[in-house]
């Protein structure tokens, strides 16, 4: 039996009983399946004439809440919506005006949808569920070819785009606004992107007082609940500042988890500062590839919006964890590229934004229009925007059939402050190391995965440079004796290779899907050289595409 997944879905002038229970209102009904970690931050309000819905959290609340946010989103949706800090996304409709508004939080952390079509409309986090409710109405669902283009290249959808031609996303920081069949899309929130002149110890007092704020929103929100704090930790800098900075506020009651190569330095690492802040640990070895199977519920649960091998072996492990205890898995979520820089050169990260930068492959070239890149001042934010929030951020999706989800590093006064912070003292990682060793010392005294192992020190980049040396060299090594490089967290050519079974999985959706005639000539035979001539990453690029396709086309 399928298992059923956490979601929700609001139509208006559709049938939605095919999903199953359903409450009416008038012309309105909606499904709920929610996953109901923070009851009391949801708005589900039928009241003066107006439909009001948000499911996830927030880190402060009104008195009388729902009615309250109700009454202040119909009367100045922007300025409410800036307000907000936390995870959430929802709707309002107004049944007087029969305006729809729908928005989702500064940084999308809580994904939504939306269809609209004449007097019909749809808002949902699933996109499954809101095909089968097209199909159930007789509606069209069109294949949409740029998505799989996104797919091939980037491993992501960088703008509003999903595999089904009627059905869009709503952008992080935004909301849209329905009427007789007229859509709008406004932006409520961009980050501040604005560098300011101050001194070195200003910038690390800067981050210093911004992350612990955001350390202290995140975990306090489990404690009003009475939840535990479960923590991803690693070998990186950006896990280990999350669990180091709540257990110095004295969120101690910490459960960390990592999941990578059994005997790799990262869980090494991890294990290491787990045991030294006394932490309970949980590791989840990925060696045996079960997880590279699971190709149908990976496109499933992140409704198609990044590659699906993003994730790795995560989404295994919390199927593993009773979820009953804990509240938000508190993640590090991109904040190599906050703290630190996305690029390293200066002039390409300030300058105007192109595409072809933050991709996972190179080997195919699509023409992508240039509108998108006008939405965005420079490079840099066009990456975070895409890379981060639509990419990586992607795998939040997976992760919210289980627990929600969130980052101090994508809070959003955390992104104000890092961003006002010159680059030249972000690159390379300055600040944050600088921050690092002043302000948690003993965090330092741990190795860094990336510095292959080496103490994330400014006073031990020599030594990093040799590790570095050795590493392109064993590197070099194994691509001309044709081994298998085994360094690495997540090495999926190694895993692939000796995996006969996952050869035939893949081998099998080529065969099932490639001849279905939604996909263009063209388009098959770039899946094709993809999968034919990539690495196993790519050929998960051509597998993505080619299950999104199966799945709603087969």
């Amino acid at each position: 039996m399928t298992k059923k997944r956490y979601g929700f879905l609001a139509a208006g002038n559709l049938n939605i009983d095919c999903l199953g229970e359903v409450r009416h209102m008038g012309e309105c009904s909606q499904y709920n399946y929610l996953l109901n970690k923070f009851p009391n931050d949801q708005v589900f309000l039928e009241k003066d004439g107006r439909i009001c819905f948000l499911n996830g959290y927030l880190y402060s609340k009104t008195a009388d809440w729902p009615e309250t946010f109700s009454g202040a989103l119909s009367e100045d949706a922007e300025e409410t919506l800036k307000g907000l800090r936390g995870g959430f996304c929802g709707y309002l409709y107004e049944q007087r005006t029969k305006e729809l508004l729908v928005y989702t939080d500064q940084i999308a952390v809580k994904p939504v949808y939306y269809y609209v079509s004449g007097d019909r409309w749809m808002v949902s986090d699933r996109v499954d569920e809101m095909v089968e409710v097209l199909r159930h109405n007789g509606l069209t669902c069109d294949f949409q070819p740029l998505a799989a283009q996104y797919m091939l290249t980037y491993g992501y959808m960088i703008d509003d785009t999903t595999f089904i031609r009627q059905i869009h996303r709503l952008l992080p920081g935004t909301y849209m606004r329905a009427r007789d069949g007229r859509v709008s899309v406004a932006r409520y929130h961009f980050i501040q992107d604005v560098p300011q002149t101050m001194s070195e110890e200003e910038a690390v007092e800067k981050i210093d007082a911004a992350f612990r704020e955001a350390v202290r929103r995140e975990f306090e929100k489990d404690r009003e609940y009475g939840y535990r704090h479960l923590v991803d930790l690693s070998g990186g800098l950006d896990s280990r500042m999350v669990s180091w900075v709540a257990h110095d506020l004295g969120y101690t009651d910490q459960v960390n988890i990592t999941y990578c190569r059994d005997g790799y330095r990262d869980e090494k690492i991890a294990r290491q500062i787990s045991l030294h802040l006394g932490h309970e640990y949980l590791f989840k070895p990925l060696d045996d590839g079960k997880w590279m199977y699971d190709i149908d519920e990976m496109t499933s649960q992140n409704n198609g919006a990044a590659l699906y091998m993003g994730m790795t072996g995560g989404r295994r492990l919390l199927e593993m964890i009773n979820m009953e205890s804990f509240g938000i898995e508190h993640t590090g979520m991109i904040g190599d590229a906050i703290l630190g820089t996305l690029y390293h050169d200066k002039e390409l990260s300030c300058g105007k934004p192109s595409f072809g930068q933050s991709a996972y492959s190179g080997r195919l070239q699509y023409q992508f229009d240039e509108k998108i890149l006008e939405e965005y001042p420079n490079q840099e934010m066009f990456g975070i925007y895409t890379r981060g929030m639509l990419g990586a951020s992607s795998s939040y999706m997976i992760r919210q059939q289980y627990i929600e989800t969130a980052s101090p590093f994508m809070d959003v006064d955390l992104l104000d402050a890092a961003f006002s912070i010159p680059f030249d003292y972000r690159k390379q990682h300055h600040i944050y190391l600088r921050w690092l060793n002043e302000k948690y010392p003993q965090a330092a005294e741990f190795g860094w995965e990336k510095w292959g192992g080496v103490k994330p020190k400014e006073s031990h980049i020599t030594l990093r440079k040799m590790k570095t040396v050795q590493r392109l060299i064993w590197k070099k090594f194994c691509v001309a004796t044709h081994i298998t490089n085994r360094d690495s967290m997540n090495p999926v050519d190694y895993w692939y290779n000796k995996d006969v079974g996952i050869q035939k999985r893949f081998a099998g959706y080529m065969e099932d899907a490639i001849v279905n005639p939604v996909l263009g000539e063209d388009l098959r035979k770039d899946i094709r050289l993809l999968f034919t001539e990539g690495s196993v990453e790519e050929k998960s690029l051509a597998i993505t595409v080619l299950a999104m396709v199966k799945k709603y086309f087969g």
